[in-house]
This record gives C-alpha cells, structure tokens and sequence, in this order.
C-alpha cells in the first residue's frame, strides 16, 4: 500500500513539474507577434534610438513622414524600419552612437549582427556621414530607398566613403533603390556573399558604382549601373558573380574584373563607357560573357591578363569609337575586342558567334609583342572589318540570314538587328555554360567552355593583396573582420550546427520561414513528457 502511495505522489509530481517546464519552454522559444512604434517628426536621434532599445524583436519601427536631422543609429535586433518617404540627414561626426559599438566608420544606420532578417524600407537618406548605411547583418533587405550624399544632386566629395557598406554580411537583398551622388562607392560589397541587388539605380558616384571585394555569389539584375567616375561595376578577387540584364553605361570601364572566378555576364547593355565595355585583368577564370550588346565605348572588350577558359559568345560588339579621352593612345581605341599590354600569351578562353562590326578601328585586335593569336569563328559583317594581322580570324558569312563557317552550314541564323541565333535541340553548337552561380558547393555541375565541352571542375584561388587593390579598398581596413569568415566554398555546417543556429533564430524572434518551429518543439517536448508519464503508469 505505501508502495502505491508512492507511486501517485510521483505521478502528481511529475505532471506539476512537467506542465510548469512545458509552459516556461513554450513561453521561452514561441514567436514574437509584432508591435508598431510610431515616431513623431520632431523626435531626435537619442529619442528614436531609445525606442529601438526598448523595442522587441520583430517589432516595426514606423516613422511620420518629415526630416529628421543628425541621425546615427545602431540596430541591433530584428526590426522593420518604415520610412514612408521620411527624410532622414545624417551625422558627419564621431561624437555619435559609432562609439558604442568600437566602429570608426560614421554613419546613418548601422545593422549589427544581432539585426538578422532587419529591414529598411522607403527612406530618403541624405548622407553627411563615411556610409548612409552600414550592414554588418544577414538577411536584411532595404526597399524602395533613395539614398544620395547631398541635397542639390551635384557630387561634391564630402563623403570618403561611400553609399551602402555591406561587411561580412550575407543573404541580403537591395531592392529598388536609388544610390547616388557619393564622394566614393555607391555600394561596397567586401567579405560578403549572397548579396542581390536588383531593380536599382547605382548613379553618377565618384568611384565606382559597386565595388564586390573578396566575396561570392553576388547577383546585379535589372539595375542601372551609369555615370560612376570610376568603373560601373568592379569585381576584385571574388567568386561566382552574376551580372544580368543590366543597363551599364556612361562609367570608365563598364565592367572591371580582377583575379575572379566564374562570373557570369549575361544580357547586359554595355554602351557609351569612356574607355572599356569590359575589362578583364590579373587572372579570369571562366567569364562567361554571353549575348551582351557592347557598344559606343572606346573598347568593347580588353583581354589584359591570363584568361583561364574564358568565354565570349552571341554578343553583339559594335561601333567602339576612337577617342582621346581616355589614358590610352588614339590607335589603341576603337577597337571591338583588344589585347592589352598586360595580356598573358598562355591564355586559354574561346571567342566565337558574336557579331563584331562596325568599330572605328580594329574589329579584334593584337599587340605587336604578342604572337599570333587564334579565335574562333565570328560575324563581321558581309563585307568583313578590320582584323589586326596577328589575328587569326575565322568568319562567318551570311547567306540568307543562315551563318556558313567555310563551306558548312553551322546551324546558326543571324536575325535582323544582327544577334546571332545558335541552333535548337539537344547538343547543337558551342555548349552554353549552366547556372555558373552555384551558392552550395565549391564546384559546378554540367558547366563547360568552347565548343569542345570539356567538363571543368573549379579549383579555389589563391590569391594576395597588391598596393593596387589596397588602395582601392582602403575602407576595409577601419573594420577589424577575418577575411575567411565567409571564404568563398565554405563547407556546410553540421547538422546539429545548423539546427541550433534555427532554433537561436526563433528564440530571438525570428518569425520567417521557420515560424512553425517552436511549436513543433513544443508539441516534442509534450510527446516526451506524456511517453515518461504512461512509462511510470505500467509501474
């Protein structure tokens, strides 16, 4: 009898203790529902960073429209910003929440790792600070943001730095944003990966428009890229790159690659650059430059370092004209595609199907230093270009809208605004490269180069700071990072790892895709305690 007495008072005591951890635990891990704090027009920069320390995780910060001067401030959990076309100045000075955080870069906003999944949407930012922005999170997204240096729309220099200031951050997204007017950089991506930026307008910056600096998978589509001073697009020791369907024009160099690794340049307007289309140097490997219209600048297209399985293809390169105003010879521009003097004669890359006509001096031309140098078979127009001689051709003829190659019938058309069209059906013509932006793993699959198609599977790059590339990124060394944090084919975390950094997302209030998690560990945790509960009841 007193067994049993036992047995029920060990029952009552374990449902008590069970239902009280199963209430703390829900309590403890289920998702914060939202709440929105409004900002009234005339609050200061200490009152609204007060409300962003009060707030909770997954609370939306909205402001009244209005201006809102010398603002500086530091977000460092989950929220959604609101601007609603609110004007917001911000600081030019160290006296300002920069301190708390130990980092010597002023700024507008700063996303601290802590402000995983963040957003700022519909701010009109007038920047006095190094940075409008600064993200050292993941996951953020601004929105429908315009974001310029100064009020009369003139560049004027007054900041170092530049726009957007992404630092080891990744899965972020640039959406539909203007970023203009900067002293510096309009967007700097360094140490980053799985950066977005789309439907955006990147103008009329006194360096280059976007800056990508050792990091991976970055996507450009659907942006203006135009009026930078420096280059439109620089991509510098980074991996897996894709620039799509992009208007880039009115820059230095449209685009500007240095020791990259598969960059995919696809449906780009290329035009009115002042000296290069693009331009590649130090070491390329696998550029896959495909179906651009190049045209209007002083080069379309300048091989300048090792090109390593590179690849030119379906572009039109059209009506390069020669010019003075660049830092190159008169002779040396005008060209459609140019070997430059720092070109390496072990290259490897294949240049064939592009339409190349109608450029004021060479359609492809060579450097008296360099031996002959052999591509592949091009359009050059009916009545031919201007090859350089230490070019060895192979042209395309039109009959009929249908492209010979000698002889033979390739299989290629030409339609009338003079795109080059390859064939319909399985493994016909020059093997077009496959989603040469994988973010998972370090190689890809089923991509090729040329027409032999040949797999080729990616090697890491080992590759070293110069003065050159220091000067360029000189803003890279005010933060102190590990450089390999997000090294480009990073391995997977483990299993447990990965399940953690979830379950820490939910805790914190993260209520994305994963919603749905704490209950289901809670409904676990039930299942366990009831499981123990009917165990002991067999006693």
């Amino acid at each position: 009898m007193d067994k049993l007495n036992i047995i029920k008072n060990n029952r009552i005591k374990y449902i008590i203790i069970s239902i009280i951890f199963i209430i703390f635990i829900f309590n403890f891990i289920s998702p914060n529902y939202s709440a929105t704090i409004k900002v009234e027009n005339n609050a200061t920069n200490q009152e609204i960073q007060d409300l962003i320390n009060h707030s909770n995780s997954g609370d939306i910060i909205q402001f009244k429209k209005g201006v809102y001067n010398n603002i500086s401030l530091i977000i460092n959990k989950k929220l959604t910003l609101k601007g609603n076309g609110t004007t917001i100045i911000t600081k030019n000075s160290q006296d300002n929440n920069g301190t708390v955080i130990n980092v010597n870069n002023t700024f507008g906003f700063y996303f601290t790792k802590s402000a995983l999944g963040s957003s700022l949407i519909g701010f009109n930012i007038i920047s006095n600070s190094d940075y409008a922005v600064i993200v050292n999170s993941s996951s953020l997204t601004m929105t429908s943001n315009k974001i310029n240096e100064n009020q009369n729309g003139t560049v004027v220099g007054g900041s170092k730095k530049g726009g957007v200031l992404f630092y080891n951050s990744k899965d972020s997204k640039v959406n539909s944003n203007t970023i203009a007017n900067f002293g510096g950089y309009g967007i700097n991506i360094i140490n980053s990966k799985n950066i977005k930026i789309s439907l955006s307008n990147i103008i009329n910056n006194s360096n280059s428009g976007i800056l990508i600096f050792k990091s991976s998978n970055i996507l450009i589509n659907n942006s203006s890229v135009s009026n930078n001073k420096n280059h439109g697009i620089e991509v510098i020791l980074s991996n897996y790159t894709t620039i799509i369907n992009n208007k880039i024009e009115k820059n230095y160099d449209g685009i500007f690659l240095s020791n990259t690794k598969i960059t995919n340049i696809t449906n780009n307007f290329i035009n009115n650059n002042k000296r290069n289309g693009i331009n590649l140097n130090d070491i390329t490997e696998r550029s896959y430059i495909i179906s651009n219209t190049i045209s209007k600048n002083a080069n379309g297209i300048q091989l300048n370092g090792k090109s390593i399985n590179d690849f030119v293809y379906l572009n039109i390169i059209k009506d390069q004209r020669q010019t003075a105003d660049t830092d190159l010879d008169v002779f040396e521009t005008g060209n459609g595609i140019v070997i430059g003097d720092n070109y390496d004669p072990t290259s490897n890359f294949n240049i064939e199907y592009n339409t190349i006509q109608n450029n004021e001096n060479f359609g492809v031309k060579n450097k008296p230093q360099f031996d002959e140098i052999p591509i592949g078979p091009n359009y050059y127009g009916n009545n031919g270009n201007h090859i350089c001689p230490r070019i060895l051709a192979s042209f395309l003829t039109n009959i009929n809208g249908k492209l010979i190659w000698g002889r033979v019938d390739t299989g290629y058309t030409i339609d009338s605004d003079g795109r080059i069209v390859p064939p319909v059906g399985p493994n016909t013509g020059p093997i077009k490269p496959t989603n040469p932006t994988n973010p998972n793993n370090n190689g890809l699959n089923n991509i090729n180069s040329g027409s032999n198609g040949n797999s080729i599977n990616p090697s890491n790059q080992n590759v070293t700071n110069n003065g050159k590339i220091e000067n360029n990124t000189n803003s890279s060394k005010k933060i102190n990072s590990t450089d390999s944090q997000y090294s480009v084919g990073d391995s997977g975390k483990p299993l447990l790892s990965k399940a953690y950094e979830i379950i820490s997302n939910q805790i914190s209030g993260s209520n994305g895709e994963n919603a749905l998690l704490p209950f289901l560990v809670l409904f676990a945790i039930i299942g366990v305690f009831v499981f123990g509960y009917l165990k002991k009841r067999k006693i």
